[in-house]
């Protein structure tokens, strides 16, 4: 991770636990010594300050985060924090639009829309070999 990325997640983490992203949001950074990323059901997505996305539950460990919910982290950090962009992967010329949820990266799920799983949230999908 460069250094220039690590200063951004710092002044993040700081700006974050000093309350300018909500109360909610205050209380995990200070609890983790990290960035929330994304708030869950008695969970949440954070970011540490080595740039190691993980998941912590309220009452359980607090353990590093795999695909595709690694990057479905990220996509929902990188829509509060734009400046987290570079640790998404990025779009080759090979891949095609998510068929799922048609590049939008969210899904319909009963009459709610998710993130979609599919993509992981990227709108985008490697395209299928042979094509």
């Amino acid at each position: 991770m460069s250094s220039t990325l690590s200063r951004t997640i710092l002044a993040l983490i700081e700006q974050v636990s000093n309350g300018e992203n909500g109360e909610a949001f205050q209380q995990a950074a200070l609890k983790y010594d990290a960035l929330p990323l994304a708030e869950g059901w008695f969970a949440w997505a954070l970011l540490t300050k080595e740039g190691q996305v993980m998941e912590a539950t309220e009452d359980g460990p607090v353990k590093p985060a795999v695909d595709p919910l690694r990057t479905m982290f990220l996509v929902a950090g990188v829509e509060k924090f734009p400046e987290l962009e570079v640790l998404l992967p990025v779009r080759s010329d090979s891949c095609v639009e998510c068929a799922q949820c048609q590049g939008s990266g969210w899904m319909q799920y009963g009459n709610k829309q998710i993130r979609c799983h599919i993509c992981r949230s990227l709108g985008w999908v490697e395209a299928p070999s042979g094509v």
